[in-house]
């Protein structure tokens, strides 16, 4: 893979195996949470076209994942188009190839084909075949998921029941899911979209894949307006995109799929799945948001990261680094760690955005995930072979900052490795990970995808709006769901053991902190006030955290503003205040150091 970036679009290249290639594929994303559940499948797809000799260009648009913006820009979808043409034009200079194939999901297939019309414009440039997976024919209809798909997140009312959505007054002031920004002009644009209407053809061939087949499926009725307007179309079934669609921490690359579409643009080419293949070596250097980014590959190759620095040459004086939150990929859940490193850069400290081996934009990253492979030996040693590498590289104050399971390996990589000289963790289920923690989350977990998975399925919707739903328990279910999947894993099950479990994880979370209290490790332990980690800090701490209170390096705080996976941006703000008390903490100490350094090597007077 060759790390790139575009027209402020950050991307990847996916070298194909074998001779030179004739053809080439761009990938586009589908838009907001589901290009975060989707990276896993996205980049393996990409990888598997590679291995059967076609070269993948793969990126994110402006203002999404690691590229340039803030996001919830206006004109996301002109700039989304223009992301895809641009991207086409690059696949064709680094590969030439000369035949380009537009291959996207969701709304990225929406945009493909609005991508395709423009480039049918330019002679030469237009793409010789469209594979749309899921896509979205009915722009109005996909918003009307998107409100939908909200309300399974509302917060509860006084009575422990699901409340509604977040309010939105009206579609000119936008919509949020979960934290993901959609501008209402964007919006306006989306809501306009009918590509069973659209005149034309986009691609003399398309693949079509059916999430929903049946005789209401909107994805059929695709097929048969382009097979009217001449087009060669295929469908599939697309059953097994549930293995993708869903939170990053559980998602699988739907192989049956994939092998099919990999078939259908190489039929020549030998059914394989891809094997890790290295990066390439070297470090690549972007201008982006005023700061400067550097690709890297870490342990021999093994961890893919980002190091945002500063835009001048003046060393920063310490780092900080984020590793994985569950499966996530290192652009954090919302962005939030794309935009709290520029945050930090941009106050003159550096940042390290990380993908530990098996996750992310990593060579070797794993083609499925489970909760409990984010607590697994694995990563915690990645972690700290990452902070090695940054010690090398001559930081000497670092500090790690994670959320959920990433406070957890924060944790760990500070009593592991004595460069660890910071930690801020924030909503913490684990202070300590056994063999029986294994289990303690599954059965939730299955039932809470179960729910997200039919909230993407058109034909339950239109149940739904039929009346033939009950809506209030649909809407409470999801969030009363992952409500006890945490507690259970802050809890680590409560079964005839628990006590006994209970007085071990105590001990050692005391014991650490003790630890890094003594060796001066500055730790600020963050939770929201109603988060679900609030139990398991409360039995190993006690009330108020009182156990804490006289570690004079151990600072515990109870936030206001700090959602669970801290994706709203009310509390990255919080994160990113402590983040940088944090800092200070450790400057002021290392001056402190540096003085009693002096003046025990000062000569004696007289």
């Amino acid at each position: 893979m060759k790390r790139l970036m575009f027209d402020g679009c950050a991307g990847w290249l996916h070298e194909a195996a074998g001779k030179a290639a004739a053809t080439g594929v761009v990938l586009c994303a589908p838009h907001m949470h589901e290009a975060m559940w989707t990276h896993r499948g996205m980049r393996h797809l990409a990888d598997d076209l590679a291995a059967a000799g076609i070269p993948v260009l793969r990126f994110d648009y402006y203002g999404t994942g690691d590229s340039a913006g803030d996001g919830g820009e206006p004109d996301f979808v002109p700039r989304a188009v223009q992301g895809v043409v641009a991207a086409a034009a690059r696949l064709r200079a680094l590969t030439g190839v000369e035949n380009v194939v537009l291959c996207g999901l969701r709304l990225g297939a929406a945009l493909a084909v609005l991508a395709s019309e423009a480039m049918i414009a330019e002679p030469g440039h237009a793409p010789a075949a469209l594979v749309l997976m899921s896509p979205v024919v009915n722009g109005r209809a996909y918003l009307r998921e998107l409100r939908a798909l909200g309300a399974f997140y509302a917060p509860e009312d006084g009575n422990g029941h699901a409340g509604a959505a977040s309010p939105q007054s009206a579609d000119d002031d936008g919509l949020e899911i979960l934290s993901y920004r959609l501008a209402a002009e964007a919006m306006q644009q989306i809501g306009t979209l009918r590509l069973d209407r659209r005149p034309g053809v986009p691609a003399p061939r398309i693949l079509l894949l059916d999430d929903a087949p049946g005789s209401t499926s909107a994805v059929a009725s695709l097929a048969r307006h382009y097979q009217q307007a001449g087009a060669h179309v295929d469908v599939m079934e697309f059953l097994d995109s549930r293995l993708m669609m869903k939170s990053p921490e559980v998602s699988a690359v739907p192989e049956a799929s994939w092998r099919r579409i990999v078939e259908w643009l190489a039929p020549d080419a030998a059914a394989t799945t891809a094997a890790p293949r290295p990066a390439e070596a070297g470090d690549t250097a972007f201008e982006v948001d005023g700061v400067v980014e550097h690709s890297v590959w870490i342990d021999n190759g093994r961890q893919f990261g980002v190091l945002c620095v500063p835009p001048d040459q003046t060393p920063p004086p310490a780092i900080v680094v984020f590793p994985n939150t569950g499966g996530s990929h290192h652009v954090g859940d919302g962005r939030a760690f794309v935009l709290l490193s520029r945050a930090l850069a941009r106050r003159g400290f550096a940042a390290l955005r990380l993908d530990v081996s098996t996750l992310g934009d990593s060579p070797g990253a794993a083609r499925e995930m489970a909760v409990p492979r984010a607590y697994a030996p694995g990563p915690r040693a990645d972690v700290s072979a990452a902070v090695d590498w940054i010690r090398a590289r001559g930081y000497s104050c670092i500090v790690m900052a994670g959320v959920c399971s990433g406070a957890y390996l924060s944790l760990q990589a500070a009593l592991a490795n004595e460069h660890v000289t910071g930690v801020v963790m924030a909503n913490a289920l684990k202070y300590l990970w056994r063999d029986e923690d294994d289990a303690a989350h599954h059965n939730g977990h299955e039932r809470l995808r179960d729910y997200l998975h039919a909230a993407r399925d058109a034909r339950n919707w239109k149940r739904l709006m039929r009346g033939e739903f009950p809506l209030k328990v649909i809407l409470a279910a999801p969030a009363r769901v992952a409500r006890g999947v945490m507690r259970k894993i802050a809890g680590g099950g409560r079964g005839r053991h628990a006590a006994g479990a209970d007085d071990i994880e105590r001990e050692y979370a005391r014991g650490a902190m003790t630890k890094l209290s003594r060796h001066r490790v500055q730790l600020d332990l963050l939770y929201g006030v109603d988060d679900a980690g609030l139990v398991l800090a409360g039995r190993c701490f006690g009330d108020d955290f009182a156990h804490l209170h006289d570690l004079p390096c151990i600072s515990a705080h109870r936030c206001a503003q700090l959602d669970h996976a801290m994706i709203l941006a009310p509390s990255r703000d919080t994160f990113l205040a402590f983040l940088m008390q944090n800092l200070r903490r450790q400057l002021v100490l290392a001056d402190a150091v540096r003085l009693e350094e002096q003046a025990a090597t000062a000569p004696a007077a007289g």
